[in-house]
């Protein structure tokens, strides 16, 4: 997260995609006390290369005390010192010039900012009711028990009480085409499970890219196997695309003796594993597909060895 702190009161703000400071609380992102500043007094916006300061003000913006002309964009560094409308007023510094990232800004007083990488939970990894991710084409998506959707900026996120506002660290014209867009389908990845004879054991990989990863032995993979059996008996029996591998969270819950929440985590900690074994330049495959009352798995390219029946799809 770039931050810029005021030297004077130490608060510290944590920089938007296109930030702007001014008197006006309504306009602005953060509001300067200064009577001398204007309502919405100067943006410091990233332009996908570097952090640029832009003056729209009638006193003007000043950056390591040389004012900034009015109208143009002025390149900032880490350590720049800023001040808005008059050299006498407050000293904001630049603690870093790291590019955006995507955060989930508090509506709820109490609540801390959440960074965004590539994986996140809410309200937390014990009880993930929310989970928000990358999908294929790079853009983030909340899934919950309602579905998945296409998160914009100024969204609001939340449950039990707590609410955040995504902010997405993109250029506002490219969020507003991504919103007429449909969730992207997951690439092409062929799955591979070994199955113990008693099926207490299930390993699991992946093919993407001509290159395989290899997901070793986990409890969760059971949940992945009876799921990814449903599709492929659905596909034999000829019922479409669309509907196929559909099961109802309840009959799976009685299928597992587990309970739902249980089920979220075992889905959470399938997707944290993806995260943490795929390389850093790959968005996250979307291996499990919701919507309301109901999940499947998203792949159809499938083969099962071992177990009480053995199954294969290529």
């Amino acid at each position: 997260m770039t931050k810029i702190i005021n030297t004077n009161t130490e608060e510290q703000v944590i920089l938007l995609i296109q930030h702007i400071f001014g008197r006006h609380p309504s306009t602005s992102h953060t509001v300067l006390i200064n009577p001398d500043a204007s309502r919405m007094h100067a943006t410091i916006l990233w332009n996908g290369e570097d952090w640029l300061l832009q003056d729209s003000s009638s006193n003007g913006t000043y950056v390591n005390g040389k004012p900034v002309l009015h109208g143009t964009k002025q390149r900032l560094r880490k350590g720049d010192l800023i001040h808005f409308a008059s050299l006498l007023g407050d000293t904001w510094k630049m603690l870093d010039v790291s590019p955006p990232k995507s955060l989930l800004v508090p509506v709820t007083p109490g609540l801390k900012t959440i960074e965004l990488a590539h994986l996140a939970v809410l309200p937390n990894e014990e009880s993930p009711e929310i989970t928000l991710y990358v999908s294929p084409n790079g853009h983030w998506v909340c899934e919950s028990q309602s579905g998945i959707s296409v998160l914009k900026t100024g969204d609001l996120v939340g449950c039990n009480g707590q609410t955040w506002r995504f902010i997405e660290a993109k250029a506002s014209e490219e969020t507003q085409f991504i919103e007429s867009k449909e969730l992207p389908n997951s690439p092409q990845v062929g799955i591979f499970f070994d199955v113990s004879q008693n099926e207490e054991h299930v390993s699991f990989k992946l093919k993407m890219d001509e290159q395989e990863y290899d997901l070793g032995q986990r409890n969760h993979h059971y949940l992945l196997l009876l799921l990814a059996r449903k599709r492929i008996d659905d596909m034999q029996t000829g019922i479409s695309v669309t509907e196929q591998g559909w099961v109802d969270k309840a009959d799976l819950s009685k299928m597992l003796g587990q309970n739902e929440n249980h089920i979220n985590i075992q889905v959470y900690r399938l997707r944290k594993q993806l995260v943490d074994i795929l390389p850093k330049s790959f968005s996250l495959p979307q291996a499990i597909e919701r919507r309301t009352r109901e999940i499947r798995f998203a792949f159809d390219d499938i083969k099962i060895t071992g177990g009480t029946q053995m199954t294969e799809l290529i």
